[in-house]
């Protein structure tokens, strides 16, 4: 029965993350996935990085969601729908300001999960206000990004509108070869396509101007990492951990840990971290049980099938 319902969780996880771009066209950009998020006492915001939008994580809010958290899932400025127009001036210190003001409204201090130039901003975020955990997934670091070998050709074709700080897409190609290479082929198939990303916070990015007083962080930090990303070196993201002092887990992945079909590893390691930090009373006995319960279930149906993207079933 256990394993049954996992996998129906994961079918319900995949079949929400196709939709998520219709349902995003129809709430607000900061919405809380739970029925009564108020009477949720663990709230987790999700971050999403360059070229994206908070549907790239509704399979992570719909797993967390279930595993007792009000789950938030904003979309950065200028990125739901994309609009060049919006995005032309934004910096990363705009992208912060307004994932800032949003907090303001949480009725407690959440956790933050980031990924990529998300996880960037995350770190900005918990230096700034309270967080009760940071978790940096393939998260862009808060020095320089040297770009690896296999990046150059196709990050050469759009050095003229990061050097000059325009509005940029990342071609489908570029990211199949770079951040989707190492997922089934449906999966990549509907990640391709992204929106425009703002050439000045990008070329801050990978100049290394979004500096984070790492020394201001104070709450508990997970980095997770893949050691097949050919857009975060390893070393990058070994050296941000132990900025941090933070745990760090890697993955052989590659950089997009987010995806559905990697919930059943990533996701799972990431609750398991989370439940092990919050031990504070925010929950009982009986429910950490259950979602350890859930995530064991979840990852053994997970590795089960061999097909689990396109067949969870």
């Amino acid at each position: 029965m256990a394993t049954q319902c996992a996998r129906l969780l994961f079918r319900d996880a995949v079949a929400q993350s196709r939709n998520a771009t219709a349902r995003q066209a129809r709430r607000l950009p900061w919405t809380a996935d739970t029925d009564s998020a108020s009477s949720v006492r663990r709230h987790i915001v999700f971050i999403h990085g360059a070229f994206g939008s908070g549907s790239d994580f509704a399979a992570w809010a719909d797993f967390f969601r279930r595993a007792g958290f009000a789950c938030h899932t904003p979309s950065l400025p200028g990125h739901a729908p994309p609009d060049a127009a919006v995005l032309r001036p934004l910096r990363i210190v705009d992208y912060v300001a307004s994932a800032q003001a949003r907090l303001q409204g949480l009725p407690d201090a959440p956790v933050l999960v980031g990924h990529s130039m998300g996880g960037l901003i995350a770190q900005h975020l918990a230096a700034t206000v309270p967080c009760r955990a940071l978790v940096c997934v393939a998260s862009a670091p808060t020095s320089v990004l040297v770009p690896q070998r296999v990046a150059w050709p196709y990050l050469l074709p759009l050095l003229p509108d990061i050097l000059r700080g325009r509005p940029f897409r990342a071609p489908p190609a570029a990211m199949r070869a770079l951040a989707l290479h190492d997922l089934p082929p449906e999966e990549a198939d509907a990640l391709a396509e992204r929106g425009y990303e703002s050439g000045k916070a990008y070329r801050e990015l990978v100049f290394g101007l979004g500096h984070v007083r790492t020394h201001a962080v104070s709450c508990p930090v997970l980095c997770a990492s893949g050691t097949l990303d050919r857009i975060i070196p390893q070393r990058l993201s070994v050296r941000l951990a132990r900025a941090y002092g933070a745990e760090h887990i890697r993955f052989a992945r590659g950089h997009w840990l987010i995806a559905p079909s990697a919930l059943g590893d990533v996701a799972v390691a990431v609750l398991r971290w989370l439940e092990s930090k919050l031990d504070e009373g925010c929950a009982s006995s009986s429910t950490k049980a259950r979602c350890q319960s859930a995530a064991a279930a979840y990852a053994a149906a997970f590795h089960s099938n061999q097909n689990g993207f396109q067949n969870p079933m």
